[in-house]
């Protein structure tokens, strides 16, 4: 199931996510979520100047701005675009590695893209990183996390991993609002729709979804 709501009340519902497996270790969640199109910033850039004015501006195109608090950078939401946000604990005592954490993100969305699927940086990108997941050497994910301190219990800790996935091909307004978004916060980046893959032809999102959930629980 995919549920389609604004990007704002998703990010809030991570963070209730979140929330519940820090009081309550034993539980995980898998959820996939869209949203109408919109950009979503981590909160590091509303301190930035102008950040105001840029969100104004942006709402006024039709790209309202949301702010995430898993870090990364701008990302736009909209048709075509696919979230999963999976939140699980550590097993006690075992110690935060980011790089364990974000592959056990990125393996069920390689496993489920199958031929051509790896990981790394993506110049051109939006929301580059080390941990984009690529599709025949274009970014086909971007990944981002948070991590809190397991209230229940002190020894492990309460992960939230995201990802924002292309099913289709990412569209020429969504990478305009971006590079504007940019030019407006005094970034001088910009961001190239050619970097960026979106699921094979043939390749449904019903089934894609299926595969990767599957993926996903052969985690456990």
């Amino acid at each position: 199931m995919i549920d389609f709501l604004d990007a704002s009340d998703a990010l809030a519902r991570e963070m209730d996510l979140l929330e519940d497996v820090s009081r309550d270790p034993g539980r995980r969640h898998l959820w996939f979520w869209e949203s109408p199109k919109c950009l979503v910033a981590p909160k590091s850039l509303s301190s930035k100047p102008g950040f105001d004015r840029a969100a104004i501006a942006l709402e006024a195109d039709g790209w309202p701005v949301s702010l995430r608090s898993t870090g990364g950078d701008v990302t736009p939401q909209g048709t075509g675009i696919l979230n999963v946000s999976h939140v699980y604990a550590t097993e006690p005592g075992e110690p935060v590695d980011l790089k364990r954490e974000y592959d056990r993100l990125c393996t069920p969305i390689e496993k489920a893209l199958g031929a051509g699927a790896g990981r790394g940086w993506q110049p051109g990108a939006f929301c580059d990183g080390e941990f984009n997941v690529q599709l025949n050497n274009r970014k086909f994910a971007g990944t981002a996390m948070r991590i809190r301190r397991g209230k229940a219990d002190r020894k492990r800790s309460a992960i939230l991993a995201h990802a924002i996935m292309l099913i289709d091909p990412v569209s020429i307004d969504a990478i305009g609002a971006i590079n504007r978004f940019l030019s407006l916060l005094g970034e001088d980046r910009r961001i190239d729709a050619g970097a960026h893959a979106s699921l094979p032809a043939g390749y449904g999102r019903e089934n894609f979804v299926a595969v990767l959930s599957d993926a996903f629980l052969d985690l456990v």
